[in-house]
């Protein structure tokens, strides 16, 4: 297959896509849609990260069910279904709103009450609760159709998220709404044949996941592990020469990597974007934005973002929580930023997972997210970011220095007046971590050797760069090294590098919590 079909951009609902003269390329998904649908009664919950396909998703499920045959020729399922049945649909989709206040999030849920009841001719009683109103909507288009309902919920999650950054509890208030609105579905199960929803976290207590009707949750499912997002194979095989003239090992690197316990995947928004710029490597996924509440825990956290490339996570931890128990790891891991790296099989039974960033693409991302909220310092410019890894790639390490002492010169003084930082060597080498990170630099941290732990090796083409971190070390008089140099010399934590055709430099960083800067910076290339 040569030829080049459309790239989706922009198309949002199924039927645009399958219908428009343009040959939009669509990889088909309906083998895992037929087995979620083929049995007679089905609810089933599907979390992914934003950007990843869960809205078209929906669309697809919608289109099915609402028996649009011409839509699925050639597809999976098309002889697998029975066109004859067709059913009613409620579909829900609680994006596309900023959740400010309680009254934001009544509002969305009144709106996607009358518009379902406006598609099928039904009256609402606006005085009645929400969750009455649902209720009533349920029965009244089964009861018209003489058929059951399919209920789609795309990002229900959608106002919890957006009321975690805010003051007040008001993500309780959030939760404790969709809680009253959603037991409807429990209430209605005898008018219901299918019912979907997806989201990005698992919130335990909304009133979906116990009960009677409780929800399969594929989000770990092997089976499901391919639903969203595409395979390599995918890749290869679906979307003719686009990839023709690219290095796939570095669209590997950059954008594949997530792990549902079955094929890895690349996230769809990405690749899109990627072969739309013509091969050029970015950050595609990290410009739609960022999840505010995971700025909030950063800021109010004591995280080392040098920890999160080998978390390890109970199966419960990882799959599910309450707004009392937040977990900072398994909310990186359901909004993409962590995934899968090890499953450890537990002598006692169960699981426990090690997660790490899926690639280098959300690596970049994690650690800018991280050293925004650790120092409140955005502007590129400011950060001098270009001019450190122009530095680093030269060897010019007198350019490292000043982008580094530009950049802690840059975070704002009430950052450490509120919370002391500057007292932490632990600051210091988290914010140079993410830092570096930040800027897609090969970084490892802690690194074990038979003497003890490197604070950081950093890699480049030609370099590689041993360093460690001191605070409020005294200033080595003249023609004395640094305690930090010093040190790397005499547990020879470069040992392990030796047989690298590449040139091994020695760096110490001494930072001063006076100053809340470096004090000292020194180099030392061995055997130079």
């Amino acid at each position: 297959m040569n030829q080049r079909r459309a790239l989706p951009i922009g198309i949002q609902t199924f039927e645009d896509l399958r219908i428009s003269k343009d040959d939009y390329l669509y990889i088909d998904k309906t083998q895992y849609v037929y087995e979620m649908t083929k049995l007679s009664k089905g609810y089933y919950f599907l979390s992914r990260p934003r950007r990843f396909g869960k809205s078209m998703l929906c669309s697809t499920l919608e289109s099915l069910f609402e028996g649009k045959k011409e839509l699925f020729e050639g597809l999976y399922i098309y002889d697998q279904w029975n066109w004859e049945e067709s059913y009613p649909v409620i579909r829900m989709d609680m994006s596309g709103v900023n959740y400010k206040d309680i009254e934001s999030v009544d509002k969305k849920l009144q709106f996607v009450l009358t518009t379902n009841a406006k598609q099928h001719q039904i009256e609402l009683n606006k005085d009645e609760l929400l969750g009455a109103q649902l209720m009533n909507l349920i029965e009244a288009i089964a009861h018209k159709y003489q058929n059951k309902v399919v209920i789609i919920i795309d990002e229900y999650d959608k106002a919890i998220q957006d009321t975690l950054s805010k003051e007040n509890d008001l993500a309780s208030e959030a939760l404790d709404v969709l809680r009253g609105f959603y037991s409807a579905i429990k209430a209605s199960d005898q008018h219901i044949r299918f019912c979907f929803m997806t989201g990005i976290t698992k919130f335990t207590g909304v009133g979906l996941f116990s009960g009677a009707n409780n929800f399969n949750d594929i989000t770990l499912s092997t089976k499901f592990s391919a639903i969203c997002g595409f395979t390599q194979k995918e890749l290869e095989s679906c979307f003719g020469n686009y990839f023709d003239a690219i290095d796939m090992e570095e669209v590997k690197a950059w954008y594949n990597g997530y792990n549902y316990l079955g094929d890895r995947v690349y996230n769809p928004f990405d690749i899109l974007l990627f072969l739309n710029r013509e091969g050029d490597f970015d950050n595609y996924w990290w410009d739609t934005g960022q999840p505010h509440f995971l700025t909030k825990m950063f800021e109010h956290g004591k995280y080392e973002t040098y920890d999160l490339d080998h978390l390890e996570l109970s199966s419960q931890e990882l799959k599910q929580f309450t707004l009392t128990n937040l977990n900072l790891a398994s909310l990186l891991w359901q909004t993409g930023y962590l995934t899968i790296k090890e499953v450890i099989q537990e002598p006692f039974g169960g699981k426990s997972f090690v997660l790490s960033p899926p690639n280098r693409e959300v690596q970049i991302s994690l650690n800018m997210l991280f050293l925004i909220s650790l120092t409140s310092v955005e502007s590129n410019r400011t950060l001098k970011r270009n001019e450190a890894v122009r530095s680093l790639f030269k060897n010019d390490l007198d350019g490292f220095e000043a982008s580094v002492k530009a950049m802690f010169s840059a975070i704002p003084y009430n950052n450490y007046v509120q919370s002391n930082l500057q007292k932490y060597e632990g600051f210091y080498a988290s914010v140079m971590f993410s830092f570096l990170a930040g800027l897609g630099l090969k970084c490892k941290t802690e690194e074990s050797t038979s003497h003890g732990r490197i604070d950081m090796v950093m890699e480049s083409p030609t370099h590689i760069y041993v360093i460690e971190f001191k605070l409020n070390a005294p200033k080595p008089t003249e023609g004395k090294q640094g305690e930090a140099i010093v040190q790397i010399h005499e547990k020879k934590y470069y040992a392990p590098y030796l047989n690298d055709d590449r040139k091994i430099v020695l760096i110490g960083m001494h930072f001063n919590e006076e100053k809340r800067n470096l004090d000292h910076f020194e180099v030392d290339e061995l055997g130079a």
